[in-house]
């Protein structure tokens, strides 16, 4: 936990591939699919959506779950708004969120989510990029465990047509704890392109997975 802090504490000091503190573009989705497929096999899939509907009013969602078996297992499913924190003429943007979601599979249970995110754009070695740290505390209506999540991003913008990110993404479920490492790259098709491609590792742990992902903006 205190290597995670330290981390942390690192990215404290160009706006993001994925938004977190920033509020998406009046007008605009952005779309994300991703599947991670570990050593073991399972097979985990991500639906990502959010849309501009004002310019201090984002919506989106979120959806996480085992793919393992060809259908939809474990997971959650969450719809949520975004509402920026006003921060005067400070170079940083914070911004909240608020959610109403479900668990997948059986037993399905419904849940509360509310998120405080904080971004800013920095320069890395002379090259665009952002650092953005996400807090979420996530509520089941029937009293189990809470889960807290601390997730952390670095990215740069090495080209036109080429990013890069480190993420570390940590996550209490009250009984458990886990730490997850994720470097990855995104290619864009084109330089003004809509569509781009994500290619990634996980390593949680001490598994590792493969990551493949679509992002698409309209």
């Amino acid at each position: 936990m205190t290597r995670i802090l330290v981390f942390f504490a690192t990215l404290m000091l160009a706006e993001p591939a994925v938004a977190g503190a920033w509020m998406r573009e009046v007008g605009s989705t952005f779309l994300s699919f991703s599947t991670t497929v570990d050593e073991n096999g399972q097979l985990d899939g991500a639906l990502y959506v959010e849309h501009g509907l004002r310019p201090k009013l984002t919506l989106g969602l979120k959806i996480d779950m085992d793919m393992t078996l060809g259908r939809m297992g474990d997971g959650a499913a969450f719809v949520f708004v975004r509402k920026p924190i006003a921060s005067g003429e400070r170079s940083y943007e914070l911004a909240y969120e608020i959610g109403l979601g479900s668990t997948t599979g059986d037993g399905a249970t419904a849940l509360l989510r509310v998120a405080l995110s904080y971004g800013r754009g920095v320069n890395l070695w002379d090259k665009p990029g952002w650092v953005a740290v996400d807090a979420t505390v996530e509520w089941p209506t029937d009293d189990s465990s809470t889960t807290t999540k601390l997730d952390g991003t670095l990215g740069m913008n090495v080209s036109d047509r080429f990013q890069v990110m480190m993420q570390v993404f940590f996550t209490d479920t009250g009984s458990s704890q886990s730490t997850t490492l994720a470097p990855s790259m995104i290619w864009r098709a084109a330089p003004d392109g809509p569509t781009r491609y994500q290619v990634g590792i996980e390593a949680e742990d001490g598994s590792l997975g493969f990551k493949l992902g679509v992002w698409r903006t309209f």
